[in-house]
């Protein structure tokens, strides 16, 4: 997996690697500023509509970044206009001494002081020097403009100096205006800020480039094909229908029978032997015109206004008990009538399985929350935004803005692996580390796509993964379905169409022929590896 930093991170591991190692900051700079002028370089090189080079530098570390490119881009030839927005007084240390050498070499450095005063000329390569890591605060006044003035250009190639200024370096929210990078060189380790919505949006294609000192971070990982590779469940020549994971499903209502069908569908391939699904038999017929692999438990004849209920706990935990269900899937289409909450309440406590929490489930576990406290260990819960800020007592805003804690708050509250489902899905496990996972595309948002997603994951556990292995599987093998349905063209889909490109996404996975369209050729995907 690859190593996720955060911004207060990146900070002290550079500080310690200076302290210990006898490293100047001012090679740091060095290394950094040499890293992106070769970048530009190499694209002067390839691109022949490309004629100059124009870089904008704020006042911090990050501007001063932008002198040495301009330095080293000086010493090959080429002669970068270099524009600080801000005043030279302002520059300090490692950055006022970069400045001065760009003096001293007669390189002229342009003040801005109001929009006009930056020019954008087609056929040029901006480097983005504006704000580093550092950026807590809202853009706004002249460099909010700048910002704006690049976005708007046309013609121009941008490359981002460490993070496109205006990104949250941890947890990629905008900072008021950012800046769209086609390429963004990063150092040291990846900003988990790089690969989060809506940062991930700016960042272009992303090339980490070494600093000169070994840096470690804790800041969260990024999920890759071959960490799933390894851990994917296979199937010996001998294994029969129960050695090869049995899935309970408790899902649906008499209106929300397809909820369902879509769980058992997803759990059917991520390559679980059975699904055992306890309806009345008028509905367990229906579902058997769907999919007829589905075995049942047979419950109440009775279809007036039917859900599940509290009389049907002892003999689904029998029957599940019977057939030898291995992990269960609870929650899409169940309804939020008394007595289905009141069904769920004594089937958690009673089963002695574990699984999937989903959809209804969670909802009726966020009205009684405290009563859940630390109860939902070895569960996985796999809530939207909406669900997510239920679970918190927060507002679906607060979750999207602060989308890491809130993963690991759900985990740690109720001990569970948490999926905060949406762009950049998020896994956290209960002792707080946390999880990108970098497939997936806006094709997701279509009704059921959940209750595939909550069908794979549980199908995964059955199979003998952990929850947090059988979520990391799950959520990136549901997302690479999404994305080869949009590699083909589609500008739409059904959510059994993620089901069907299950097998295919995980040959992909297997062939190591998957890349993250992110990230540039350092990241190697080789299979075996």
């Amino acid at each position: 997996m690859l190593e996720l930093a955060t911004r207060e991170e990146m900070q002290e591991r550079e500080k310690e690697a200076c302290e210990r190692y006898g490293v100047s900051t001012l090679l740091l700079m060095e290394n950094a500023g040499k890293a992106v002028a070769s970048e530009v370089l190499s694209i002067l090189r390839s691109r022949g509509d490309i004629k100059g080079v124009a870089i904008v530098c704020g006042t911090g570390n990050n501007g001063g970044d932008g002198m040495v490119v301009a330095r080293h881009l000086f010493v090959e030839g080429v002669f970068p206009r270099v524009y600080l927005v801000g005043s030279p007084e302002a520059l300090r240390g490692d950055a006022r001494y970069n400045y001065e050498v760009l003096v001293r070499l007669g390189l002229p450095v342009y003040g801005v002081a109001s929009p006009s005063d930056f020019v954008v000329e087609q056929g040029t390569i901006i480097v983005d020097a504006l704000f580093g890591t550092g950026l807590t605060r809202e853009v706004t006044g002249i460099h909010r403009e700048i910002i704006q003035r690049i976005n708007a250009a046309r013609g121009i190639f941008v490359v981002a100096v460490d993070i496109p200024s205006g990104v949250d370096a941890s947890d990629g929210r905008i900072l008021g205006e950012a800046v769209r990078a086609h390429l963004t060189v990063t150092f040291g380790l990846v900003k988990r800020g790089l690969v989060l919505f809506p940062g991930r949006t700016c960042v272009g294609k992303l090339k980490l480039c070494p600093i000169g000192v070994p840096l470690q971070a804790q800041g969260g990982k990024l999920v890759l094909a071959s960490d799933v590779r390894r851990l994917l469940p296979r199937k010996p020549w001998f294994a029969h229908k129960i050695s090869a994971g049995v899935v309970g499903v408790v899902a649906g209502s008499l209106g929300m029978l397809g909820a369902g069908i879509l769980v058992a569908l997803g759990a059917y391939r991520s390559g679980a032997g059975m699904v055992v699904w306890p309806l009345p038999p008028e509905l367990s017929v229906m579902v058997k015109v769907h999919i007829p692999e589905v075995v049942s438990v047979a419950l109440s004849p009775s279809l007036s206004l039917w859900s599940y209920g509290v009389g049907d706990v002892e003999h689904i935990i029998s029957g599940f008990e019977a057939r030898r269900v291995s992990s269960v899937i609870v929650g899409p289409g169940l309804g939020m009538d008394e007595g289905t909450k009141e069904f769920l309440k004594r089937f958690l406590m009673s089963t002695p399985v574990r699984g999937v929490l989903d959809a209804d489930g969670l909802n009726i576990i966020a009205q009684d929350r405290v009563q859940w406290e630390g109860k939902l260990e070895g569960w996985v819960m796999t809530p939207h935004f909406g669900e997510a800020a239920r679970l918190l007592g927060w507002s679906a805003q607060e979750v999207s803005e602060r989308k890491v804690q809130a993963a690991q708050e759900i985990a740690r509250f109720f001990r569970c692996v948490t999926v905060l489902k949406g762009p950049g899905t998020l896994i956290a496990s209960p002792q707080g580390d946390i999880f990108v996972n970098p497939t997936g595309n806006e094709l997701l948002a279509t009704a059921g796509s959940g209750d595939v997603l909550a069908g794979l994951i549980g199908g995964f556990l059955a199979q003998g993964l952990d929850p947090l292995s059988g979520a990391l599987c799950g959520v990136f093998l549901h997302g690479l379905a999404a994305d080869l349905l949009r590699a083909e063209g589609r500008a739409s889909l059904l959510a059994r169409e993620i089901a069907e490109r299950i097998d295919v996404a995980r040959k992909v996975v297997d062939d190591g022929t998957w890349r993250f369209p992110l990230l540039d050729g350092d990241f190697p995907e080789k299979p075996g590896t």
